[in-house]
Formats: structure tokens, C-alpha cells, sequence
């Protein structure tokens, strides 16, 4: 796992975050007020911040992360670029919207850390290593198919979706967050 700050590390470590495809409330109560009440400087862990726009998508992906989907729609849905298009494709699979997920992935195209996503997922997900990169489609697939019966579906879900946003996250932090020596 990637190092981040003190606070966004404290809460990677909850154990039960994002264990559940569709959340029907927070992980926890105090989290996402936590997560929406930090300064900036909070959760950069005192980084000097490169890209507002890159580093508020960093603040919804913890309130995803979380299960805060409301309050991380409210920042998405904000971002036109591709990866808060992405982003916003996440929530609303976590929400069960299958079919806007879809559309917000359409609208996103493909991200340069696609590959990278890839290479991460298929030693872990059989489904993923047959195809020829990252595909948000498929993972939203599989998991419409675990909330509608396919439970023997879920547990490839949930890696897979772990996959997906620890490595959109270090995207975002690596582009949000001025790195040391840059």
C-alpha cells in the first residue's frame, strides 16, 4: 500500500473498507464528516497541493471509499474530466446504478492507468487477466450480477474494486500532491 498522510493511512486501515459492492450507509458514522470537515492541509498531511481540481477527487475517493456516496457524488459530479467521469462511474456502481456507471465510464474513456490497473488485477482476479486491459464494464458486469443472485460472484468484486481504488487513489495523490523533488 502506498503512504499517503497520517490521516488518509488511518483510514486505509479500517478493516472492513470497501468490503461491500453496494453500501446501504457509511462504514462509519464519524468518517465522512471527518473526511468532509479536513483541511486540505489535513489530508495532504501538510504536502503542497499541485492540482485542486486532482486533489478534491482525492477527498471523494475517501468519502467512496467510506461509503459516503452522497457526499462523494457532490464531488464528482463536479470534475467534467475523465477521471472525475471515472470516478463518478465508481460511485454510482457502488450505489447499484449500473446502468449510469456505464454511462459515466463511457464518458470517461480510457485513463492512463488503465494498464497499470490491469497489471495489478489479473494476478488476482481470472476474469480481469483475460482481458487485454483494465475493464470498468466487466467489473460493473460482475458486480450487477452479484447483487442480483450471483453471490459466488462478490468476493472477485470486492478485490477487484480494492484494486481499482488504491490505484486510482496513488494516481490522484501522485498528481493532487506536489511529490518531493518535483
Amino acid at each position: 500500500m502506498a503512504s499517503y498522510s497520517d490521516f488518509i493511512d488511518r483510514l486505509l486501515l479500517h478493516p472492513d473498507l470497501l468490503k461491500k459492492l453496494t453500501p446501504s450507509e457509511p462504514l462509519s458514522w464519524e468518517w465522512p464528516a471527518k473526511i468532509r470537515d479536513a483541511a486540505d492541509g489535513v489530508i495532504s498531511g501538510g504536502k503542497e497541493i499541485a492540482d485542486a481540481k486532482t486533489f478534491a477527487l482525492v477527498r471523494g475517493a475517501l468519502l467512496c471509499a467510506a461509503d459516503a456516496l452522497d457526499a462523494a457524488h457532490r464531488i464528482f459530479q463536479d470534475d467534467p474530466s475523465d477521471l472525475g467521469s471515472y470516478w463518478h462511474g465508481v460511485m454510482h456502481r457502488r450505489e447499484g446504478d449500473f446502468d449510469n456507471a456505464r454511462y459515466w465510464f463511457r464518458r470517461a474513456g480510457r485513463l492512463p492507468i488503465f494498464s497499470r490497473m490491469h497489471e495489478t488485477a489479473a494476478p488476482v482476479s481470472a476474469t480481469m487477466a483475460k482481458q487485454p486491459t483494465w475493464d470498468a464494464y466487466v467489473l460493473t458486469g460482475m458486480c450487477e450480477q452479484a447483487k442480483f443472485g450471483d453471490h459466488g460472484a462478490a468476493p472477485e468484486c470486492v478485490i477487484l474494486q480494492r484494486v481499482e481504488f488504491d490505484e486510482l487513489l496513488a494516481y490522484c495523490w501522485r498528481t493532487g500532491v506536489r511529490q518531493m523533488g518535483s
